[in-house]
């Protein structure tokens, strides 16, 4: 089994970190090709677009961070977890929120791309 590469390891932190960027920056035409076909019960492209869609329609406004990533894997496929703090709301009335994201990576004609993300979120207490 071939081991993960270095920058195989950067590719993937890339990748988690232009997740973030795709919804924080409203970068919507960008997020479907960030993931493989399916992402939870989002399937193929379409389903991708209608959940980019279905955020851009919220009005969402954030700012989320990616951190203490750990890669496992081998040079076709990964798992990943890390920790995510995210700031949500308009300034000056933003709520914080932490949790942690655990993916499934596939690398397909030399890309990775999350093929499955599970996002599990720790509401801060009310």
């Amino acid at each position: 089994m071939t081991q993960l590469s270095a920058e195989d390891r950067l590719a993937i932190g890339e990748l988690l970190a232009a997740y973030c960027h795709a919804i924080d920056l409203g970068r919507w035409e960008t997020l479907p090709e960030l993931f493989g076909e399916t992402m939870g019960v989002h399937e193929g492209r379409e389903g991708l677009r209608a959940f980019a869609d279905l955020l851009r329609s919220s009005g969402i406004r954030m700012r989320h961070y990616v951190t203490n990533l750990v890669v496992s894997g081998d040079g076709d496929r990964a798992r990943a977890e890390s920790y995510v703090l995210a700031f949500v709301g308009e300034p000056g009335t933003l709520r914080q929120t932490t949790g942690r994201y655990e993916d499934e990576l596939v690398k397909r004609g030399g890309r990775w791309a999350i093929r499955v993300r599970r996002a599990v979120i720790e509401l801060p207490p009310t």
